[in-house]
């Protein structure tokens, strides 16, 4: 995926910050820089392999269709259980961490992966991360909770990516701060995404009320 945003070396951004007058901000020049632009002909490659994994995950999805519902029992309940329909959005997180200090936040893979594949997205707010949970306020307050604490003082991070990440998380610096939800849909279907957005909106507002 990387390779697809570097491939003009950031020329793109950079015409569009001087066009505006505007300094170029750290976190936006680090993105040039890394290498030379490529020529056309791997610029075609890239786009090639771009096809080819959006290919193989819109395959992925339209399998979601052979899926087993949770309540499935036996093997023959199984096979009379299974769905036509397929899997409408998927949820998942904007980030592994709330909001961060500036220029701390390196893995944006959870959003990236769309860009890429051309989902529609978009995210939300959906809590805030708080000493006590709660449903006071205009979001639900998630609390992190001592077996949470213990959890991640015990984790082994998978790789340095993984390790930076778990080095961000400060429960007293992210007290209040609010978590992400983004709802991920299928290619030009930004409308079906903005639905469920509406609805996950309401489940929030029903919790206030509660």
């Amino acid at each position: 995926m990387d390779q697809m945003y570097r491939a003009d070396d950031g020329e793109d951004i950079r015409r569009d910050v001087e066009a505006a007058g505007e300094p170029m901000i750290p976190h936006v020049a680090a993105l040039g820089g890394w290498s030379k632009p490529i020529s056309v002909y791997d610029y075609w490659q890239l786009n090639r392999q771009k096809i080819r994994a959006q290919e193989s995950y819109n395959k992925k999805w339209n399998e979601s269709a052979t899926l087993l519902p949770w309540s499935a029992g036996d093997e023959s309940q199984k096979q009379q259980s299974q769905s036509s329909r397929l899997v409408d959005v998927l949820i998942s997180p904007v980030a592994p961490h709330t909001a961060v200090p500036h220029r701390t936040a390196r893995w944006t893979g959870y959003t990236k992966v769309c860009n890429f594949l051309d989902y529609a997205a978009l995210s939300i707010p959906f809590g805030t991360l708080e000493q006590e949970s709660s449903f006071g306020g205009r979001l639900p307050k998630i609390h992190a909770g001592d077996s949470r604490e213990r959890y991640l003082r015990a984790y082994v991070p998978r790789n340095d990516m993984d390790k930076w990440n778990h080095g961000l998380y400060d429960s007293e610096l992210m007290d209040g701060l609010p978590i992400g939800l983004q709802i991920i849909g299928r290619r030009f279907e930004e409308e079906r995404v903005l639905g469920v957005a509406k609805v996950a909106e309401n489940v929030i507002a029903d919790h206030r009320k509660a």
